[in-house]
C-alpha cells in the first residue's frame, strides 16, 4: 500500500488544542443564545447587532474557522476533496457546517415571505438547531480517542446543552406551545445526545461527565445574565437523572430505558421542587409514562410485550391530557414603530396585573392582554388624564406579558411589558403587529421540508457516527 492510499484512508483527527477552541466557542454562543432570549424578554425586539447578535456570531465564526482548517489540512494531506469527504467526521461537520450557514438567509427568506415570528420551533429557527447538532457531532466525531477525558466531558456537554435548546422558552418562563409539551421534547432531545455521544466512543462515564459540565456552564450562564440584570433560565436539574445510563447495565436498550425513567424522575421533582418554571401537573402525566415504560424495561429487560402493555395503558389517559396547543408567541413580530410611551406594569402577587401606559395620546384604548403558553386573558383598557390604564385577573403564576392594544390610524398598535410579581416600569416602543395571523398551505410544506431536512441531517449525522468509531477502530 502506498502512502498516498494510506493518507486517503486514515482519518484526520483533530487535535485536542481545536476541539478545545471548538467547544469554548461552542459554549459562548450557548451563552450568547440564553442572552439574546433574554435580551428579548426584558427589552424587546431589536436590531441585528445588539451585544448578543455580535457575540453569537463572533463565536460561530470561531468554530467555522476551525472546521474549515480541519479540512484543508485534510485536502493537504489526501490531494482529494473525495477522499474527504469519504471521512465521516469531516462530512458531519461539513454538512453541519455548510447547513448552519444556510440557516440564516433561510430563516430571512422565511419571514420575507410568511412574517416576522418570535416562535422558538419555527422551522427556519429549529434548522439552525439542527445543523449545529450536526456540526458539533462532527467535531466529537473527529476527536482523538484518546484525548482527555475532561475534553470529551465538555464537548458531550455543548452536545447536550444544543441538543435541548427547543425547550429554552419553557426554561425560561416564555412558553409559546402547551406546557405538557415540554418534557416529551427535553426526553427525546437529551437522549439524542446521550446515543450520539455513546456511539462515537466506548469510553466510561461520558454521560455523566457530560450532564455534570454541562450543569456547571449553565450555573456559569446563570450568574453571568444575572450581573447583566437579565431574566435568567431555570438551572437544568432535570436532565441529571439520564445520568444513569452510564450504570453497568448489560444492554443498550436497558440504559436508554433507565436514562428516560431517571429524567423521568428529576424532571417532575425539578417542578415540584419549583425549580423548574413548568408546573408539576404539565410534567406529570408524561413523566409517569416515561418512567413507568423505562423501569419495566429495565427492571425486566426482555419484557418487551409487558412494556407495550404498559404504554397502551397510559397512553389514551396521556393523550386526553397533552392536548397542544398551536403556536402562540407573545411577540408576533415588532412591525413599524408609530410612538414611545412609558409602560408601567404592576402585579398584586394574588393574580391581578395592572398596566399603565403613558404617551398614548390620539390613540383609542382598546383592551389590555395577558399572554402566556397559548393562554390569552382580556380585560378593559381605559383613558386616564396621564394615558391609558387596564387591568386583568390571571389563574396561574409566572411570567406574564401583559399588551395594550390601541386604535391608532384604523389601525391597532400596541405596546408590551414582562410582568412578574414586581413593579416595572420601561420605556418601549408602540407598534404596528408583524407576522401573518393565517397559516398558509405553503408555509406548512416549507415548515415540513425544513423539519425534514433537519432530521434527514441528525439521522445522517447518528449512522457517520458509527462508521466514525469503525474507521478510528481500524486507522
Amino acid at each position: 500500500m502506498t502512502d498516498d492510499m494510506s493518507n486517503e484512508r486514515t482519518p484526520q483527527r483533530l487535535s485536542s488544542a481545536a476541539v478545545a477552541i471548538v467547544v469554548a466557542a461552542g459554549f459562548t454562543s450557548l451563552f450568547a443564545t440564553y442572552w439574546d432570549d433574554a435580551w428579548h424578554t426584558d427589552i424587546g425586539r431589536d436590531d441585528a447587532l445588539i451585544p448578543p447578535h455580535l457575540l453569537l456570531y463572533g463565536a460561530v465564526a470561531v468554530v467555522g474557522l476551525a472546521v474549515a482548517g480541519w479540512g484543508l489540512l485534510a485536502l493537504w494531506r489526501t490531494r482529494s476533496l473525495i477522499a474527504v469527504l469519504r471521512q465521516p467526521p469531516l462530512l458531519i461537520a461539513a454538512v453541519g457546517g455548510v447547513a448552519t450557514l444556510a440557516s440564516a438567509p433561510v430563516d430571512a427568506l422565511w419571514h420575507e415571505a410568511f412574517g416576522r415570528d418570535s416562535v422558538l420551533w419555527s422551522p427556519s429557527h429549529m434548522l439552525t438547531v439542527f445543523s449545529t447538532l450536526a456540526l458539533i457531532g462532527g467535531v466529537l466525531a473527529g476527536m482523538r480517542p484518546d484525548s482527555p477525558r475532561p475534553l470529551w466531558w465538555a464537548g458531550g456537554a455543548l452536545l447536550l446543552g444544543s441538543a435541548v435548546t427547543p425547550v429554552m422558552e419553557f426554561e425560561t418562563g416564555v412558553p409559546q406551545f402547551s406546557e405538557v409539551l415540554y418534557f416529551p421534547v427535553l426526553l427525546v432531545s437529551s437522549m439524542y445526545a446521550a446515543v450520539l455521544l455513546r456511539q462515537l466512543t466506548s469510553r466510561r462515564y461520558l454521560v455523566v461527565g457530560a450532564v455534570g459540565v454541562y450543569v456547571l456552564a449553565r450555573l456559569v450562564i446563570t450568574g453571568l445574565l444575572l450581573a447583566l440584570g437579565r431574566t435568567s433560565p431555570d438551572l437544568p436539574l432535570a436532565v441529571v437523572g439520564l445520568a444513569v445510563i452510564d450504570l453497568p447495565w448489560r444492554r443498550p436498550v436497558t440504559a436508554y430505558a433507565a436514562g428516560a425513567a431517571g429524567a423521568a424522575v428529576t424532571s417532575y421533582l425539578s417542578s415540584v421542587l419549583g425549580v423548574s418554571s413548568v408546573g408539576p401537573d404539565a410534567v406529570l402525566v408524561p413523566a409517569l409514562v416515561a418512567a413507568v415504560l423505562g423501569a419495566v424495561v429495565t427492571l425486566g429487560e426482555r419484557r418487551i410485550r409487558g412494556a407495550i402493555a404498559v404504554v397502551a395503558l397510559l397512553l389514551p389517559f396521556g393523550l386526553t391530557v397533552l392536548d397542544p396547543q398551536p403556536a402562540s408567541a407573545h411577540d408576533p413580530g415588532q412591525g413599524q414603530v408609530v410612538a414611545t410611551a412609558v409602560l408601567t406594569g404592576t402585579s398584586d402577587g394574588s393574580g391581578r396585573m395592572t398596566l399603565t401606559v403613558e404617551g398614548c395620546a390620539g390613540m383609542t384604548p382598546l383592551r389590555v392582554v395577558a399572554r402566556r403558553a397559548g393562554a390569552e386573558i382580556a380585560g378593559p383598557l381605559s383613558s386616564t388624564p396621564g394615558g391609558c390604564r387596564g387591568q386583568v385577573r390571571i389563574d396561574q403564576e409566572g411570567l406574564w406579558f401583559l399588551y395594550a392594544e390601541m386604535r391608532y390610524r384604523g389601525g391597532v398598535v400596541e405596546a408590551w411589558l414582562p410582568i412578574d410579581r414586581k413593579v416595572v416600569r420601561q420605556k418601549r416602543d408602540i407598534y404596528l403587529p408583524a407576522g401573518q395571523a393565517v397559516v398558509t398551505g405553503g408555509q406548512i410544506a416549507a415548515g415540513i421540508g425544513l423539519y425534514v431536512a433537519g432530521l434527514i441531517m441528525l439521522s445522517l449525522t447518528l449512522y457517520l457516527a458509527g462508521r466514525s468509531r469503525a474507521s478510528f477502530a481500524r486507522g
